[in-house]
């Protein structure tokens, strides 16, 4: 059995037609007149064209020879031989993308399961000599055996997370770099998103990335967020759908078991769902999407927490303070007052000093340092302000929790009933003031960090979430699980609303947990961007094509040499017949 491991080449089979329709141009039979003095000579010719025919037609032959053997020398053909009791030692890693994507229904089957059965078709072929990694969709490289293997993709299920194709790829190339065989090849079985592929370095080995099957229309939920912070007890809910579906569908959003709002939308519509609440505190909410072919994307978790918003007072000159409604719970001052209060840097530099002792008189370890002059861009955990310019700032001397840090440097801070920013909310000072996040960001200001600690963190599932100062544990189902000193905690997989806790035990926030949107990418990834970013090694193969090249085409042998040294012979032939007949015309 012979296959072409470029089997695009043969096309060029059309050139072998060639030689003879130039040979067939170039006949010329020219009119024949009898001479008597010449008739004895017609036996003569007569033996002579029989024998320059002959030499025509292998001509011809040897001529057609050599562009056959060419063209099917370029197609590469390998063909099974029957020596040999199987392939050499390989090691092979084995990527099986079980994201969430891999949960989409096509034609009745899971396509997570097409990509186990194939996988197990691999399985078989996996011999005693060989060496086998395992890598899922958390990107973890497993050393397995073949019966470990096996019972691990039967208990597979899709994951909610995402897979970054090329990284898993690059990750299992190099821990078959260190393994001492003959053979190193990677297995990539994925729905092979485009969405899901990612430039960087080449991948050094054999990548034998298999074709997989056509994927449905999806529709699925981009992203949800509530509006405003809190709901007092009314708000909003902003929905924002993706995918290539954009036939409407039903849309709602729930809360203890109760429906609170809905709408109707498709793919690219963003939807607000208004609703009412009446209850107090915190709540798990979630959007609701009718479910399609690929149902993972079709819910998004909320956290709601439900109060009475955050009264403010004016106290002193504070820039921009005036915007927001005045009260008597929390001030915007720009010197220390009794209760809780934002602290804006007075607008005569002469008063700092003041403001540093009556800060040190309430136990507050900060002080307003002296003014710096250039362009910044704010970083933090206070998102309205994120990726604002700063123009002029005092420096904040002291330790404690820094919320938000200009050029690393801290900018906005919280000591008790105390936070502090350290610049005015002027044109002059920073672009806070003429930007559209400046009412979300005094909105957050107020009644999260100052009057109400209540942080929402979103992650995607088992992404690194970091968390606020003032959590130190998150609730999770199997218990609570302590925050780490710098904040960084790996979110669940599952999806769904994990709640904060605060150093007196009381909710102080809620992590929210959501499908990455790019999983609703269902566009399958072309062979062009494959080799882009895999490398030229990667090779995109159907079945067939699967079997042929897996563990480097085991009891095959490749015949390109064959048919090289077999045009060659064919070309040195025709070159001395033609020789030959050239000679003899000459004499």
């Amino acid at each position: 059995m012979i296959g072409f491991l470029q089997p695009l080449a043969l096309l060029g089979l059309v050139a072998v037609a060639i030689p003879p329709l130039l040979h067939l141009l170039g006949r010329r039979l020219p009119p024949t007149v009898m001479f008597p003095a010449v008739r004895y000579l017609t036996a003569t010719e007569r033996e002579h064209s029989r024998r320059l025919k002959l030499r025509n037609l292998l001509l011809l032959i040897l001529r057609m020879a050599v562009i056959l053997f060419v063209v099917l020398a370029a197609a590469r053909p390998v063909a099974r031989v029957a020596s040999g009791t199987g392939h050499p030692a390989t090691a092979v890693a084995l990527v099986v993308d079980n994201s969430l994507s891999a949960g989409a229904v096509v034609r009745g089957r899971r396509v997570l399961d097409v990509l186990v059965d194939r996988a197990r078709e691999v399985m078989r072929r996996v011999e005693s000599g060989d060496r086998l990694w395992l890598v899922l969709g958390d990107g973890l490289p497993r050393r397995v055996g073949r019966a470990e293997a096996l019972e691990t993709l039967d208990s597979l299920t899709p994951w909610p997370v995402r897979l970054d194709v090329t990284e898993a790829v690059r990750v299992a190339a190099r821990v078959l770099r260190d393994e001492a065989l003959p053979a190193r090849e990677v297995v990539l079985l994925s729905d092979l998103q485009a969405s899901a592929l990612s430039a960087g370095e080449a991948v050094a080995v054999r990548v034998l990335v298999w074709q997989p099957p056509e994927v449905p229309d999806n529709r699925g939920i981009d992203s949800a967020y509530v509006e405003p912070v809190l709901w007092a007890p009314a708000g909003e809910v902003v929905v924002r759908l993706g995918g290539s579906f954009t036939e409407p569908a039903a849309l709602r959003l729930a809360t203890e078991g109760r429906d609170l709002a809905g709408a109707v939308a498709g793919a690219g519509d963003v939807v607000t769902l208004a609703a009412t609440v009446p209850l107090r505190g915190w709540l798990a909410a979630r959007v609701e999407l009718d479910p399609d072919e690929l149902r993972a994307d079709d819910s998004w978790w909320l956290a709601l927490r439900i109060v009475e918003p955050a009264a403010v007072r004016t106290v002193g000159e504070v820039g921009e303070g005036g915007r927001v409604r005045r009260g008597d719970e929390v001030s915007l001052a720009d010197r220390p007052t009794t209760g809780i209060t934002i602290l804006f840097p007075p607008a005569d530099p002469s008063l700092v000093g003041a403001v540093n002792r009556a800060l040190a008189v309430r136990g507050v370890a900060w002080r307003v340092g002296e003014i710096v002059q250039g362009e910044w861009s704010l970083t933090g955990e206070v998102e309205p302000a994120s990726g604002a310019a700063v123009y002029r700032r005092h420096r904040l001397l002291g330790d404690g929790a820094v919320l938000v840090r200009a050029a690393g440097e801290p900018w906005l801070v919280r000591a008790g009933d105390q936070v502090i920013v350290a610049s005015r909310m002027e044109e002059a000072w920073t672009t806070l003031p003429v930007r559209a996040a400046f009412i979300p960001f005094l909105d957050v200001l107020v009644n999260q960090v100052a009057a109400r600690e209540s942080w929402i963190v979103r992650a995607a599932p088992g992404a690194t979430a970091r968390l606020p100062a003032a959590a130190r544990a998150v609730l999770l189902p199997a218990g609570e699980v302590t925050v780490p000193s710098d904040g960084r905690l790996p979110a669940p997989r599952a999806p769904g609303v994990y709640f904060l806790r605060g150093p007196r035990g009381d909710t102080v926030g809620a992590l929210e947990v959501n499908h990455d949107r790019r999983e609703s990418r269902l566009e399958t990834a072309t062979a062009r961007s494959v080799r882009a970013t895999l490398g030229d090694q990667a090779r995109l193969l159907s079945d067939r094509g699967m079997d042929r090249e897996l563990f480097e085409g085991e009891r095959r042998a490749d015949v390109t040499g064959l048919l090289l040294a077999a045009a060659i012979v064919a070309a040195l032939a025709e070159l001395g017949l033609a020789s030959a007949g050239g000679a003899k015309r000459g004499t």
